[in-house]
């Protein structure tokens, strides 16, 4: 699964070159880091809740499309039936359903997922 998604990170900038390619891997990483350092004291489940709805938002949106077969698709899939039982607490949820949609405006802020 670590393999699948280092190269579901990755693959988005295969086809870009140079100075392109390194410069957009340097803005991704800041914000990624940056977003990382607010969840150092959220459960995993509730991370992972929180991504699996931010995900759900741009596939259905297809923003993003999970091709079938590919690393991200094999992660997810794996992936899921970790977290499923989070969706079971409404609490929790519905929290990870808000928080979601928080990362998704920061995210739009720095110009990514409009």
């Amino acid at each position: 699964m670590r393999t699948d998604l280092t190269q579901a990170c990755i693959e988005p900038f295969t086809d870009l070159v140079g100075k392109k390619q390194h410069a957009l891997l340097r803005r991704v990483e800041r914000i990624g880091k940056g977003v990382i350092a607010g969840w150092e004291n959220r459960p995993a489940l509730s991370v992972m809740l929180t991504l699996w709805y931010f995900l759900k938002d741009l596939t259905d949106r297809e923003v993003l499309i999970l091709w079938e077969g590919s690393a991200m698709a094999r992660a997810t899939s794996r992936l899921l039936p970790m977290f499923m039982h989070g969706f079971d607490e409404e609490k929790r949820d519905a929290a990870a359903q808000e928080q979601a949609r928080q990362l998704l405006a920061r995210l739009q802020v720095e110009g990514l997922y409009g």
